[in-house]
């Protein structure tokens, strides 16, 4: 394996191990087969774009170019974010991550690849951010039809109930976290912004 990638392909392992995924499953999340990640895992085989990219997306991360000098803020934010996922409760772990693993099974019922990928990077904003006691019952109550369907299909208005859910909750956390770090103004500079 060449120098260049074993960093990333390190990282990669270490990101599949700490979800408790194997191989087999992150094959089927990214659409290559267990040997060919087995072989980038091992360093015998040099991954390409393509294959690093739909591993990454797979273990829901991303691949981004950064300018070297922003690097030290980048890292101090990764690392902030790494300790604040103690804070966010086990409950809520399990549900998005039960709601993580159904999507990624029935991904052709969420409707278009847009609609999928929306909702699964929904998802990814709330495993990271903490949501209150009332905002854990929502999802438990959202994830409870998950059972009945089993192999069955849900229909659109269950499933919609579902990607509303997650939507509201995303959006409520998302919001909360920001007005708790940066207070929204009295007054807007923009005549445009009416919302202020």
């Amino acid at each position: 394996m060449a120098y260049k990638t074993e960093h990333i392909t390190q990282q990669l392992r270490s990101a599949r191990e700490a979800r408790k995924m194997s191989q087999r499953e992150l094959s089927a999340r990214s659409g290559l087969t267990q040997s060919h990640i087995s072989q980038i895992e091992r360093g015998t085989m040099e991954p390409g774009l393509d294959s690093l990219v739909d591993v990454a997306r797979a273990l829901d991360l991303e691949i981004v170019l950064a300018p070297k000098k922003l690097m030290p803020a980048i890292r101090s934010i990764l690392d902030s974010i790494a300790t604040s996922n103690d804070i966010v409760p086990s409950d809520q772990r399990k549900l998005v991550g039960r709601l993580e693993r159904w999507s990624a099974q029935h991904r052709g019922v969420l409707g278009s690849a847009v609609d999928a990928d929306a909702f699964k990077s929904s998802l990814a904003l709330l495993r990271h951010l903490s949501l209150s006691s009332e905002d854990i019952d929502t999802l438990k109550e959202a994830t409870a039809p998950l059972d009945k369907w089993g192999s069955d299909p849900p229909s659109v208005g269950e499933l919609s109930k579902i990607v509303d859910a997650v939507r509201q909750l995303r959006n409520a956390a998302v919001h909360r976290d920001r007005h708790d770090v940066f207070p929204r103004s009295a007054y807007a500079l923009d005549e445009e912004d009416d919302d202020a």
